[in-house]
């Protein structure tokens, strides 16, 4: 059956905070437990028993020496056997998955602004896209692409043999390389829709302009107009690389007034950055749990009083 949808160990464990990686741990261990619990009851024939036989499998899952036993009957020993496997098997893995965090360099090393805003010089109109580096290690040669991406719902019968999904790559200027940034520094870089032209109208309604067609775009309609914001650097103290990305819906998310200037100051007597009026640089709470709200929370406190 298609489309496959591969579950990657490597990308779950990286992607997942500790926290929920030791929730996750705790939830498998108990459905393991709880699942073996009824099978020893249906195979011993004590089913009234399986609660006592659940907890006992579940301290053993996470090393607590066994003070239960089984018939001593081949079978059974059987059963001791593997759950000495699994007790052993169980630690282990788990401390394999703390240790990989520690290797695993972690998403979110680049904090966007929730929203853009529009500058205009002349004739020229540029959209601003703001942005942080949450990380303490040090960066190097990190850069931004820009891409367009669409979807004309009017197209999905394939009509006239065009494609309804389509992603256009954007050109970038100088301000978008930085070749060693400022960590906890706000910066910002700009971007020109020309090629391919892109026309925010009334009602929301998005008009991209390429050189073979022009696009209409209503979200009202079921259509869609995507910026995606990729970033890549480099790690020297890791010597790893990173990739990230960040997605903004055209035009919910760009705003049509400035954006609250920010201000930033060097404290040579300090030798630190302090950085006023962070704005809206954190996410949307509904989209977090309380854990990383109250991440989010610590870190804007701490950002605001100190930005090295």
């Amino acid at each position: 059956m298609h489309p496959r949808k591969n579950f990657k160990i490597r990308q779950y464990i990286a992607s997942h905070s500790i926290l929920r990686l030791t929730v996750d741990f705790i939830i498998v261990n108990a459905v393991l437990a709880m699942l073996l619990a009824i099978i020893i009851g249906f195979v011993v024939g004590d089913a009234k028993n399986t609660i006592s036989y659940f907890y006992h499998i579940y301290t053993e899952l996470f090393g607590k020496e066994p003070r239960w036993t089984l018939p001593d009957q081949f079978m059974y020993q059987n059963i001791r056997a593997f759950l000495a496997t699994l007790s052993l098997l169980s630690p282990s893995i788990f401390l394999g998955i703390i240790i990989y965090k520690f290797f695993v360099l972690s998403r979110d090393n680049i904090v966007f602004r929730s929203k853009t805003d529009f500058f205009t010089d002349g004739d020229d109109r540029y959209l601003n896209i703001h942005f942080y580096i949450a990380s303490s290690l040090r960066l190097y040669n990190l850069r931004f692409s820009a891409f367009i991406r669409t979807y004309e719902k009017k197209r999905e019968d394939n009509s006239e043999k065009l494609y309804p999904m389509n992603t256009f790559p954007l050109t970038l200027g100088q301000d978008s390389q930085y070749p060693l940034p400022y960590n906890y520094v706000p910066s910002r870089f700009r971007l020109r829709f020309t090629s391919p032209e892109v026309n925010i109208l009334k009602g929301g309604v998005i008009e991209v302009v390429t050189k073979e067609r022009t696009l209409r775009l209503d979200p009202k309609q079921g259509d869609f107009c995507e910026l995606y914001i990729i970033a890549r650097g480099q790690v020297p103290d890791l010597q790893a690389r990173f990739n990230e990305v960040k997605r903004y819906r055209l035009p919910e998310d760009v705003s049509l007034k400035p954006l609250p200037q920010m201000y930033t100051r060097f404290i040579r007597d300090k030798n630190r950055f302090e950085v006023d009026n962070w704005g809206d640089f954190e996410p949307e709470k509904r989209r977090r749990g309380w854990f990383k709200t109250w991440r989010a929370r610590m870190r804007k406190r701490l950002y605001t009083k100190q930005a090295k």
